[in-house]
């Protein structure tokens, strides 16, 4: 199949919005992705027209158990001493799981004063987490944390995470940490001008130390949408 029948990938993004395309059929999408702008286009136009579906979701607590049960598979090496430290980005996954069931993105109000926050969760086909994105705004700053379940790429290569934007090449921000490890990067004002205004970001394998010709040349192996908080 070729990514430029107009009508085909419309049907192709909705479904990819709305989580029914799976599988290879998902892997290849999110592939032309990275090539073409109007695919990019087409997915947002349908995470636009979706999003009001959010409105009618009711939040419902989890029970105790549940939290329990999500934390010993997330981070089953962790002792109760060292919890502590990992508080946050345990709350921070089950949020940002919890709005990526929804595959919607809630656009905050213009009249808002403090500006938000941005958060993603990369997850296999499994669906297991396995970075978490933070993205603020106001410091200008992109986190990315590692978590157990990140295994490396392979001898001589690296995972590197790529900005979409809506009308360019991609925009490598950097490679990513595995293991546990944990990256903060600093934005520059052009590379958080287009993060805000995308949010989609994709991540591949190159060679180590990263892509030696500044766009994707391995496999598109993972994508994520950051939410706003």
């Amino acid at each position: 199949m070729k990514p430029d029948q107009y009508e085909r990938d419309h049907a192709l993004a909705s479904e990819y919005v709305v989580g029914t395309l799976q599988g290879g059929a998902r892997r290849r999408f999110q592939r032309w992705m990275m090539d073409s702008a109007r695919l990019r286009r087409q997915v947002w136009y349908w995470e636009r027209r979706l999003q009001t579906l959010n409105d009618g979701i009711v939040p419902v607590a989890p029970p105790e158990a549940a939290w329990a049960r999500i934390e010993q598979r997330l981070f089953p090496q962790e002792t109760p001493a060292g919890r502590t430290g990992i508080r946050f980005w345990r709350w921070a996954t089950a949020l940002a799981l919890a709005a990526l069931l929804v595959v919607l993105v809630w656009t905050p109000s213009a009249t808002r004063v403090t500006p938000p926050s941005y958060m993603g969760v990369v997850q296999n086909q499994q669906a297991q987490p396995l970075w978490l994105l933070d993205a603020s705004e106001s410091r200008r700053q992109l986190t990315l944390k590692a978590l157990p379940a990140v295994a490396s790429p392979g001898t001589g290569h690296s995972f590197e995470l790529w900005l979409l934007p809506g009308d360019k090449a991609p925009l490598s921000l950097g490679l990513l940490p595995t293991g546990g490890a944990e990256l903060r990067i600093t934005l520059s004002a052009s590379q958080l001008k287009a993060l805000l205004q995308s949010r989609h970001l994709a991540i591949s394998i190159e060679p180590a130390g990263g892509s030696p010709t500044g766009q994707p040349t391995g496999p598109v192996v993972y994508q994520t949408h950051l939410l706003s908080l």
